[in-house]
């Protein structure tokens, strides 16, 4: 019972995690390319966006140990391997998912630690970067060829 309605809030979580980066992002090219100081928003919408991320790993995480697609793939490997929908959920989504939440961590960490405004700028955009186009390529968006699922899941 528990499965679908997590189902459900990962799905939504997307969104979340997805508008998080873009803001993120947004903060980060414009003072890295106009230079500014580095504001105490700036790092606000840094943090938020690293953990929101966070939060939709583990949501992830725990969906991954419970679903029961995963577990025929498992269970059945051999044959279900032939079927891209399950080779992409039980390996490519959580594997790309997860390298991209270490690089948004990694990136976070290491512009915290920059002396410099443009050096945290920097430091944020090319990571933050790299973890959204990882995390575009493994979203399951519905014009997917590997597992499309819609723009949003109901109950």
């Amino acid at each position: 019972m528990v499965y679908p309605i997590l189902l459900v809030i990962h799905n939504a979580f997307r969104w979340l995690v997805l508008s998080s980066l873009l803001a993120t992002l947004g903060s980060s090219y414009s003072g890295w390319l106009w230079p500014r100081s580095y504001r105490p928003f700036d790092q606000t919408i840094r943090i938020v966006a690293t953990s929101i991320v966070h939060t939709q790993l583990l949501i992830g995480f725990y969906l991954y140990f419970i679903s029961p697609l995963i577990r025929y793939y498992w269970r059945f490997k051999p044959d279900a391997s032939q079927s891209p929908e399950f080779r992409f959920f039980s390996i490519i989504h959580i594997n790309l998912m997860f390298t991209a939440v270490i690089v948004v961590t990694i990136g976070s960490s290491l512009a915290k630690r920059k002396a410099t405004a443009q050096g945290k700028f920097r430091t944020t955009a090319i990571y933050f970067t790299i973890g959204l186009v990882l995390i575009l390529i493994a979203v399951p968006w519905p014009f997917s060829p590997l597992a499309s699922r819609g723009w949003f899941r109901a109950f």
